[in-house]
């Protein structure tokens, strides 16, 4: 394990600690977010071969209402109905009995969305979340603790850093090919070796089982190199989500991890109010400078810090382990 990994590692721990953990789960972004994360997975259909995916076009439309709690998304008017959801999406990958990781889980906000999708009389399902930091788990560990008063549910967190050498005979003995579907959301840009991270996890997989990455996408990150002059090449935002690229992410689930049925695309585009803190990091050129400018909408949000009204892009990257 290499000594950057090691430092990012650290730094992840350092940053995403108990305050912060309760800050995530206070604010209205995340669960707009989880909510969103979920549908589009849930919809999301990968029995035709090759996937159909959005096209930049159709993908475009910025969702949600941004003078309504929670974008207007709620659980029960956004998501499937749990009662008829095999019915209109019969080859559907999340289903009852499955065994489903969370990677990158978090305070498992969104892990939790999918427990009625998994939960049927006589099934047992598993769900499990892997976290690097102690203070998220708490979170999930709690909703898994009432979650687990149902009998078919088991669902259950490790603190691991799954390329620790010392972890490596464990987690082959607990994960190998065990898994039908692995989700991560919005940890890539976070992770220093997402390609080895990658690489691993493609291992956890049974075949037949897909993964699924969930991350912002920055659309400046695609033209870095392409005009030097261009502003929006050198803001922040670009260096930190650097490494999510189209053709990076396909690179890494094809040709890396040895998986099949690869793609990556935008999903969808929503408002959400976030802190500048995270527009500087996260978005494109032109936002951040709305942003210095003074022209971007605001309002109070937790513990009084002041929020900002940003459009983001999302992007689901996909791949299949070979039957």
């Amino acid at each position: 394990m290499s000594g950057s990994h090691e430092e990012a590692i650290k730094a992840n721990i350092a940053s995403f600690d108990e305050e912060f953990a309760k800050k995530y789960e206070q604010r209205e972004s995340q669960q707009l977010l989880a909510i969103l994360f979920v549908k589009y997975l849930l919809e999301l259909n990968v029995h035709d071969k090759p996937v159909k995916r959005k096209t930049p076009e159709e993908s475009s439309v910025i969702v949600g209402n941004p003078d309504k709690f929670n974008g207007g998304f709620s659980i029960e008017s956004s998501l499937p109905d749990p009662k008829t959801y095999l019915k209109e999406y019969p080859h559907a990958i999340f289903r009852p009995g499955m065994k489903l990781l969370d990677f990158a889980c978090g305070t498992g906000m969104v892990t939790e969305l999918f427990v009625p999708y998994l939960t049927a009389q006589g099934q047992q399902s598993e769900i499990v979340g892997i976290d690097i930091g102690a203070a998220f788990l708490q979170y999930f560990n709690n909703r898994a603790t009432k979650i687990n008063s149902s009998s078919e549910i088991d669902m259950r967190s490790y603190q691991y850093d799954i390329l620790d050498a010392e972890l490596q005979p464990q987690l082959s003995e607990q994960f190998e090919s065990h898994f039908d579907a692995i989700v991560c959301t919005l940890s890539y840009h976070h992770i220093h070796n997402y390609e080895q991270v990658t690489k691993k996890l493609a291992t956890f997989l049974r075949p037949g089982g897909w993964l699924f990455i969930v991350d912002f996408y920055n659309e400046d990150v695609e033209r870095v190199g392409a005009d030097p002059s261009n502003p929006a090449v050198l803001s922040h935002a670009v260096q930190h989500m650097g490494g999510l690229k189209v053709d990076k992410l396909n690179h890494t689930l094809a040709n890396i991890s040895e998986l099949t049925n690869v793609s990556s695309a935008r999903e969808f585009r929503a408002w959400i109010w976030q802190p500048a803190s995270f527009i500087e990091s996260h978005c494109t050129g032109e936002i951040t400078g709305k942003l210095s400018r003074g022209e971007l909408r605001q309002r109070q949000g937790v513990d009084s810090e002041i929020e900002y009204l940003v459009d983001v892009s999302l992007i689901y990257a996909i791949g299949q382990k070979p039957c």
